[in-house]
């Protein structure tokens, strides 16, 4: 064994019992010095960077927790990773981003697949992340129906025939002008319509079936006040 190596086997003992002096402790604050301690001599020591990252979730300090665990996986000495895995599922849970959380706990169960605690895990995290989805399509779909709605504003200027809206003024019933297409208006008449309809005076605004900006005749598709359509009835 050269010189090299002897002094880094001598570095390695010394930080492992850092570690043990540390999980020794029962205060946080000196079990974290000791771990720190353990990470100046050996900053690869993966028992030191786990524990560590065990600390710093417990004292919710949550990304500080995710860059040991990530630490310890970058180190490439660890062959299970089954615990690192799974300590950073809990943490990023705990920052609720769940998709990471499912990712990193199924990771989990390739090394132990029936481990029940991760199955567990696995299940609760995989129910949260359908939900969400859930509700985003379900957002999404009423975004949707909302552009739907108003892209399908009606704006058109279609109104009923004079002869219509005068049965409509001055007929009680009429509804039966269908029965009576003779039916003649005066002039008197004719005028004062034809005015109603050059001011805009008749239009879905002033609509029987109209309520809330949209018009119950058409299947309550949303419409421009100031428009109006074959099924006019003046009457708001």
């Amino acid at each position: 064994m050269n010189s090299k190596e002897a002094l880094k086997k001598e570095k390695s003992a010394v930080s492992n019992r850092y570690v043990l002096m540390g999980d020794k402790e029962t205060g946080p604050e000196k079990k974290e010095h000791y771990y720190r301690l353990a990470l100046e001599v050996e900053p690869k020591n993966v028992s030191a960077l786990n524990k560590m990252g065990l600390l710093s979730y417990q004292n919710g300090k949550l990304r500080e927790a995710i860059r040991f665990f990530d630490a310890v996986i970058g180190s490439g000495k660890v062959q299970n990773l089954y615990p690192i895995y799974f300590n950073k599922s809990m943490v990023l849970k705990e920052l609720k981003e769940y998709e990471a959380a499912l990712n990193y706990i199924t990771k989990a169960l390739t090394f132990d697949p029936k481990n029940p605690q991760a199955e567990v895990m696995k299940k609760e995290l995989q129910d949260i992340v359908d939900e969400k989805y859930r509700r985003q399509a379900e957002r999404e779909k009423q975004a949707a129906y909302s552009d739907l709605k108003k892209e399908k504003i009606y704006s058109s200027w279609d109104p009923p025939t004079i002869s219509i809206l005068a049965n409509m003024m001055y007929y009680k019933d009429w509804h039966l002008y269908k029965h009576r297409r003779n039916f003649e208006i005066t002039e008197k008449q004719k005028e004062k319509i034809t005015s109603k309809l050059a001011s805009k005076e008749f239009c879905c605004e002033k609509c029987n079936f109209y309520r809330n900006d949209t018009c119950k005749k058409k299947k309550n598709i949303q419409v421009d006040t100031k428009a109006i359509c074959k099924a006019f009835q003046p009457g708001n």
